[in-house]
């Protein structure tokens, strides 16, 4: 079971380390008590122990109130807690949600037809992970012309030929992930072991590992074992639904068709009969990385267990223009 404690109480941290399978989280500014609020089952919090930075308490408290409301959230403050901890466990087991996300996750984009949206979903997809957990994200790259990936984001950072032969050299890192763009044309001269070592280096050390392939690739087996979901792009493009039909039986069972910028009952009707997991629309500006796009591939990927996430943000933003809009009212 998950707890968030915003206290300084000693004896709550001292009551809860004594129990089994209780996992700690502390918190005290109330932008990491929102953040953390939806992964957890039980909150402990002392009001006049929490830092109003940058929401104040009524907010929090609302926060709280959603999701007791939503899936049973039980929280209490340390002294009412102290009174029978037993008890306060056994009602938080019974909360909803709470749903942790996997300590690992690798997710990899393929396509035969180029132009689908790979690279843009791939990373649009990390940059929304990143900002909404905060937590260390990985975009591999596997091309074999331009990066697309340096193109996207217009960056000049390592390659993978000079991250792989150089140690002390470390990858670019935009708005929280981690790239590693491939230069085809050196990578090809050295064995896809050398950049296997790497891989799993980085990947060890990231929550999300997302991967951007084209398909087939000549040393995506360096990383290929390591795939937990593949993500199968189309377009509206006849040759790309026939592709992504053809690569999907080719990957197997942890492949999956997502069909990228569908733009309406059109669309609809020339993929009638196609199985696929996801549809997403067509959307402009694509390239702000407002996770509009990516926000769908996270619920698609996490199920459950990131809606949370997503639905708690949400009501933090609603709430942060509130108080926005309330602290301008007030000012003469």
């Amino acid at each position: 079971m998950k707890v968030l404690v915003a206290s300084k109480s000693v004896s709550v941290f001292e009551t809860l380390r004594a129990m089994p399978d209780v996992e700690i989280e502390p918190a005290l500014t109330t932008e990491e008590i929102a953040k953390i609020i939806p992964s957890v089952q039980l909150v402990l919090i002392d009001f006049e122990d929490v830092v109003e930075y940058p929401y104040d308490i009524g907010m929090i408290q609302a926060l709280l109130a959603e999701a007791q409301e939503k899936r049973g959230l039980a929280w209490a403050r340390s002294k009412d807690f102290l009174v029978d901890p037993e008890d306060w466990l056994q009602q938080a087991s019974r909360a909803r949600g709470g749903r942790k996300l996997p300590d690992k996750l690798t997710v990899a984009f393929a396509a035969y037809s180029g132009g689908v949206g790979k690279t843009t979903l791939a990373l649009d997809m990390a940059l929304h992970f990143a900002r909404r957990i905060e937590r260390p994200v990985l975009l591999l790259e596997f091309v074999y012309g331009t990066s697309a990936l340096t193109a996207l984001t217009g960056l000049e950072m390592p390659f993978l030929y000079d991250l792989t032969s150089n140690i002390d050299l470390q990858p670019a890192v935009f708005r929280g992930v981690t790239l590693v763009p491939m230069d085809y044309e050196n990578c090809r001269l050295l064995p896809p072991e050398e950049f296997g070592k790497y891989y799993k280096r980085q990947v060890a050390n990231h929550v999300l590992t997302v991967v951007d392939t084209t398909w087939p690739h000549g040393l995506v087996r360096a990383i290929q074992d390591e795939v937990d979901q593949w993500l199968v792009v189309a377009t509206p493009r006849l040759d790309a639904v026939e592709n992504a039909k053809k690569l999907q039986l080719e990957l197997g069972a942890k492949a999956t068709i997502v069909f990228n910028q569908k733009r309406g009952a059109e669309d609809s009707l020339a993929l009638a009969g196609m199985e696929r997991g996801l549809d997403l629309p067509y959307i402009n500006r694509v390239d702000e990385w407002r996770g509009k796009l990516g926000g769908k591939l996270l619920n698609f990927v996490y199920g459950s267990a990131w809606r949370e996430y997503d639905k708690s943000e949400n009501f933090i933003t609603a709430l942060g223009r509130r108080l926005t809009h309330r602290r301008s009212a007030r000012q003469p």
